[in-house]
């Protein structure tokens, strides 16, 4: 998934930050449950089957990234 939105023609970088072990047993909502605005771009929660990762989005255009991964299917 960090390869996929590296490679979204309005996304300079991607940086993972904290990995946390998932816990519980119930499923993501979606692949990226939460999306912030933060001054550099994004922040992002990514979900996997055993770990909540956050990371930044480093764009000029946030909301073009964010409309993007919505319609993607890769966050809500």
């Amino acid at each position: 998934m960090r390869d996929r939105l590296a490679a979204q023609e309005s996304v300079h970088r991607v940086a993972t930050g904290r990995v946390k072990p998932r816990m519980g047993s119930g499923r993501p909502i979606a692949p990226i449950s939460k999306v912030r605005r933060v001054e550099s771009g994004l922040s992002i929660t990514i979900n996997t089957e055993g770990a909540v990762i956050d990371a930044y989005v480093v764009t000029d255009k946030p909301d073009e990234v964010a409309a993007w991964m919505r319609a993607e299917g890769l966050a809500r």
